[in-house]
């Protein structure tokens, strides 16, 4: 019998280290790590788009599970995460819009769930290895880009009137966030306060987003 399914012809290696990540830089100064987010545009895992506006693929995501599972096991030490972003007046835009478009759906189910999986590791980092992660926000955070800084245990939201939080996803295109984004704010922030999040306008700047209950520091 033929094979239906559709598949990938995606190769992955899930092999790398601090000094090959493309996207992360990963320092450590005693008990304070700091994990920089800098995207590179032309590097995605496959041909046919840009990582632009500090989106994300699996390329991406693999080497912060990487960054997460070795400042647990290689530097227990390390008792403070802080995750920020390089680029000037932007944190990250959340996953590419154009690699989802051109993968199949195999391919997108597995992405959201390892993505996911990224973020729990944050969770249980946190929890059973005392890494309390910290996300400096300082610039529009949309989509999964949010839905990073949720995964962490303090979000530092920049007041200077560009840095914002959002999932535009829901009254934009009436999709739910695939890693977590609603799930999280409920656990962390109650479910009366998601509401106002996750509805228009869909971002939320310093004033909106403390009020909400949106960040907490």
């Amino acid at each position: 019998m033929p094979n239906t399914h559709a598949t990938t012809s995606v190769f992955v290696n899930f092999a790398t280290s601090p000094d090959q990540y493309k996207h992360w830089c990963l320092d450590i100064d005693g008990q304070i790590a700091r994990l920089t987010l800098d995207v590179q545009e032309d590097q995605p895992l496959t041909a046919g788009y840009e990582l632009k506006l500090n989106s994300y693929d699996l390329g991406v995501d693999i080497e912060l599970f990487d960054a997460v599972q070795r400042l647990r096991f290689e530097h227990p030490e390390v008792k403070a995460v802080i995750i920020t972003s390089a680029k000037d007046r932007l944190f990250c835009a959340g996953a590419n819009i154009k690699m989802l478009g051109q993968s199949d759906h195999g391919f997108k189910v597995n992405f959201c769930k390892f993505t996911n999986e990224t973020r729990n590791s944050m969770e249980d980092a946190s929890k059973n290895s005392d890494q309390t992660y910290i996300c400096a926000i300082n610039g529009p955070a949309a989509g999964g880009g949010y839905e990073l800084a949720l995964a962490c245990d303090r979000i530092l939201l920049i007041d200077d009137g560009s840095s914002t939080v959002s999932l535009p996803e829901l009254p934009l295109l009436a999709v739910l966030p695939g890693t977590g984004g609603l799930t999280r704010l409920v656990d962390k922030r109650g479910v009366r306060q998601t509401m106002p999040i996750s509805s228009a306008p869909p971002q939320k700047g310093f004033g909106a987003a403390v009020r909400l209950n949106g960040v907490w520091v």
